[in-house]
């Protein structure tokens, strides 16, 4: 897979990223915040632990701006499976970039990344009511295996 698409380029997350993740982190959970974080302290620090997770996973996908972030964390081991997988903690893409082909391209990213670590599922959560994103990640070959509270877990085999 390409490191590129339509003018973007996908890099690892840097410090400097930290105001960008914090601005699309918040316009792409507008309506859905029962789901994120709603101060921004919050979401630095949510920041900062994703970067601390798997640094080398957590991905960002930019033009002639920052768009996108993916959060892989190759160190997750799944309470389900008993085994480690690429936990995706968080895709989050700029509104104005949706339905475009930038989300599955880092979600591909992630899955990819997870791969190269010899993971056999790539796993997520989802919140029920996030209609819109539970819809991408089933296109993009995610099934959901339960309910848990406002969360749904969703994984894919890799």
């Amino acid at each position: 897979m390409e490191d590129f698409i339509d003018g973007c380029t996908i890099r690892k997350v840097d410090r400097s990223d930290l105001e960008a993740f914090v601005n699309i982190y918040i316009e792409a959970y507008r309506g859905l915040e029962e789901y994120a974080y709603t101060k921004r302290k919050e979401i630095k620090n949510y920041f900062k632990w994703l970067r601390n997770r798997d640094e080398d996973g957590f991905m960002v996908l930019e033009g002639d701006e920052i768009i996108g972030f993916v959060a892989c964390d190759t160190n997750w081991v799944s309470i389900f499976d008993r085994l480690k997988v690429g936990e995706i903690h968080e895709l989050v893409l700029h509104p104005e970039y949706r339905n475009k082909g930038f989300g599955s391209f880092l979600l591909n990213k992630a899955v990819e990344y997870a791969k190269s670590k010899d993971r056999k599922l790539a796993e997520l959560w989802v919140g029920e009511k996030n209609y819109r994103a539970r819809k991408f990640y089933m296109k993009n070959g995610f099934n959901e295996k339960g309910k848990w509270g406002i969360w749904i877990r969703m994984v894919k085999k890799i």
